[in-house]
């Protein structure tokens, strides 16, 4: 928000969302005065949702899942003139996003991988760009839910693909599809790119709390479910594990410590 000029700071801004990244500009909106739209689909998650109104943006409830949220998003663009914020094809999340990353490969003294959750992917080519410049030998890892694996089978066919659906609990990395400004880099800076159930997913947010006393919500667990599923292959080595999200909602954290999920 910050990078705008103030001519579109002044026109408002828009983006969709799960609910992490709208929050985050909705806040940043009322720091800065901007006016602040944000889309969310039909459906979702009513605690995040609150947060979003209670930083004060509008909140429009509108498509299927977030990838019919980002078309209404780009009408809202044509109709009111607002400035979209995408949550993965803009170059300054990116950057925003490879702060993580930039202050791990500075605090970390020891070091081999990074293991990353993949929605859009703006975290991992965060992480990529981050180790290229400071830690080249660390190599960085995708994880996405297998529920919602439009990159993850699209990096290992070599060519975008979309799907169907994207059906997972882990609501932050439900996308159907790849995305232009960060396939790319992903194709080409990724060492290894596994996908996880909603199960496996589940048990790393339980053992998380369990080992950590951290609480994640789903795509916040799923760098840790990742780890789990490359465990051979990385053991002996250091790895950090992004956790960026615990916006779980009180009905999803019941039925996952009841391992209903």
């Amino acid at each position: 928000m910050t990078a705008l000029p103030p001519e579109q700071r002044a026109r408002g801004v828009v983006a969709a969302t799960r609910g992490n990244h709208g929050a985050g500009l909705a806040w940043a909106g009322a720091q800065l005065g901007v006016p602040v739209v944000i889309c969310v689909p039909i459906g979702n998650n009513p605690e995040k949702n609150a947060a979003i109104r209670g930083f004060g943006a509008e909140l429009i409830e509108a498509g299927r899942d977030y990838d019919e949220s980002v078309e209404v998003a780009q009408r809202l663009v044509a109709e009111r003139g607002l400035v979209i914020a995408h949550s993965t094809n803009d170059a300054n999340v990116i950057a925003g996003a490879g702060t993580l990353s930039v202050e791990i490969c500075e605090q970390a003294e020891q070091l081999d991988a990074i293991v990353v959750a993949v929605g859009g992917g703006s975290q991992a080519v965060g992480a990529i760009t981050a180790v290229r410049a400071l830690r080249p030998s660390v190599r960085v890892y995708g994880v996405q839910a297998s529920g919602a694996s439009a990159i993850h089978d699209s990096w290992h066919a070599k060519s975008r693909m979309t799907t169907a659906a994207a059906t997972t609990f882990a609501d932050g990395l439900a996308t159907r599809a790849t995305y232009d400004l960060t396939w790319p880099a992903l194709r080409e800076g990724l060492a290894g790119f596994v996908s996880v159930s909603d199960a496996e997913i589940a048990a790393a947010i339980r053992l998380m709390i369990r080992a950590t006393h951290n609480l994640a919500e789903g795509a916040g667990a799923a760098g840790l479910a990742g780890l789990v599923k490359l465990r051979a292959e990385l053991a002996g080595k250091t790895v950090a594990v992004i956790l960026s999200g615990s916006n779980i909602d009180a009905v999803t954290l019941t039925r996952v410590m009841t391992e209903a999920l």
